[in-house]
């Protein structure tokens, strides 16, 4: 689609390919547990300066933790990805030469709901056959050491979390939940790029696939930045009319748009430094013809 003397590109994420998209989100994982790390330890370091020996366990466990969740995230999340593209509506991409200037949004938001409601199952099912041990054997060591009182409020949390209601509240919430703030963050986006502020990205062909080959940092920061501050908007006026002040509104706003733009400019940093490293993220992207 031709529009003056720019080229309009409409793509469709037809699949993921998963080790790439394993191996370079993993990294990416374990540099931002990194870098919460660093900010733990610097914490602990200026509020309790006699317990910062407890860096030394809590830097390994956050990078450990990083590790085995970014395997285990990303990898179940692309192999959902590319079953259920064959069965809902892919997600959609328009670009203006490198610059993503569009995003699908109710078909973004249902594949990202599905997927996240299958991953939330998955945790129930596994958490009915772990978290009772757990929290039981907690209750026994706690009465055991004359604890009533926690040890009730464990078994009040653990009759809690076994009610169906409670049970459905969870599983439906985050499928809700999820739709519709993807919803909501793929029109930001859509608004913010209209007005000149698309996320640029390098791209190149390979054996069929697309490549990623970089993320410009400030472009991508900026987009990440906007829409939390958005998001946690909607949220802090949400609070706001439940009872919340007025001062929370305004630090959820800050909070998201600050933390938003780190995140997002660690996570470009970061794919930018390992891609060429550990291997581009790749992807199989369709033309679709524009009537």
């Amino acid at each position: 689609m031709v529009l003056g003397e720019t080229m309009i590109s409409v793509k469709q994420l037809k699949s993921i390919d998963l080790s790439s998209f394993t191996t370079i989100l993993t990294g990416i994982n374990v540099l931002i547990g990194i870098f919460i790390a660093i900010v733990a330890t610097i914490a602990i370091g200026v509020t309790s300066p006699g317990n910062l020996g407890i860096a030394i366990y809590v830097i390994p466990t956050i990078i450990v933790i990083s590790f085995i969740s970014g395997i285990y995230q990303n990898f179940s999340n692309g192999l959902f990805y590319n079953f259920l593209s064959t069965k809902l509506r892919n997600i959609n991409l328009a670009f203006d030469e490198n610059k993503l200037i569009k995003i699908s949004t109710t078909g973004t938001a249902t594949i990202i709901a599905v997927i996240t409601l299958i991953q939330v199952l998955l945790l129930y099912l596994v958490s009915v056959l772990i978290l009772p041990l757990v929290i039981n054997a907690t209750i026994q060591t706690l009465l055991f050491g004359g604890q009533q009182v926690l040890a009730y409020n464990l078994y009040q949390i653990l009759m809690l979390l076994s009610q169906p209601m409670t049970i459905i509240m969870i599983i439906f919430g985050s499928f809700i939940i999820t739709f519709v703030f993807v919803l909501i963050g793929t029109y930001i986006y859509n608004f913010i790029a209209s007005k000149g502020r698309a996320v640029n990205l390098e791209l190149s062909e390979e054996n069929n696939l697309t490549a990623i080959e970089s993320i410009d940092i400030l472009s991508f920061s900026i987009a990440i930045a906007i829409i939390y501050a958005i998001l946690n908007l909607i949220i802090g006026a949400i609070m706001l009319i439940s009872g919340g002040s007025f001062i929370s509104l305004i630090t959820n706003v800050l909070s998201g748009l600050i933390l938003g733009f780190i995140i997002a400019a660690i996570f470009a940093a970061g794919y930018n430094l390992l891609a060429p490293k550990i291997g581009k993220l790749k992807i199989e992207l369709i033309d679709l013809k524009i009537n």
